[in-house]
């Protein structure tokens, strides 16, 4: 069986909630370079680059998928985090944010909009 065969790397989304599995997930990547509360990780067998979240057990962590080195710490991954908040719980209402100015639809289950949410510390 060829090697690139033992991943599973192409069927994994950009965004990855990693926060069960994180000791596992991180197993299969070789770490490359540690930054700020952020890992640069690389799958053996295809060579996908992956910005890992330092493990936080307050808050999720997750996995996204990188196209290069080049200024990987720098990558963001927050508009990625913003829609899975808003996946997550169930869409937007056609109600707008409470946040005084803004005039994004709230979040179901909340009053606030994704960017008002992950700006308090949401990430789920």
């Amino acid at each position: 069986m060829p090697r690139e065969a033992m991943c599973n790397c192409n069927e994994q989304p950009t965004l990855i909630d990693i926060s069960e599995n994180y000791s596992d997930f991180k197993s299969k990547l070789q770490q490359l370079v540690v930054g700020d509360w952020v890992l640069l990780m690389q799958c053996p067998d295809c060579k996908q680059l992956y910005r890992v979240d330092e493990c936080d057990k307050y808050q999720t962590c997750y996995a996204v998928k990188i196209p290069s080195r080049e200024n990987w710490e720098a990558f963001d991954s927050e508009s990625l985090i913003r829609e899975q908040i808003v996946q997550n719980r169930g869409g937007l209402t056609n109600e707008l944010c409470m946040w005084s100015g803004c005039d994004i639809k709230q979040v179901k289950g909340s009053a606030y909009c994704a960017n008002h949410l992950y700006s308090g510390g949401a990430r789920e």
